[in-house]
């Protein structure tokens, strides 16, 4: 976290992504720690080659889309990021 903003880089499973995004940033939000946030994640092609359960941008980005705008959302930029 600096200056209001909270960055975690996630190549972890699906549960701690989700976790990171639903959950995390809200309570930081909440307690004043962060104003908005920045997750890094991998693309599904460099996910497919990593350990199996490996959460990845595409997959966030459609749950994300799916589930649709909430009142307690914190404004987060997803980046996902590839080998090539």
């Amino acid at each position: 976290m600096k200056q209001k903003l909270g960055v975690e880089v996630q190549f972890g499973k699906y549960a701690f992504m989700v976790y990171n995004v639903a959950a995390k940033m809200t309570i930081f939000r909440n307690v004043g720690f962060i104003d908005s946030g920045i997750e890094v994640v991998p693309m599904k092609q460099f996910a497919d080659r990593m350990s199996t359960g490996v959460s990845y941008f595409e997959q966030i980005a459609w749950d994300l889309e799916q589930r649709g705008v909430a009142d307690i959302d914190v404004p987060v930029l997803i980046i996902g990021i590839d080998t090539k």
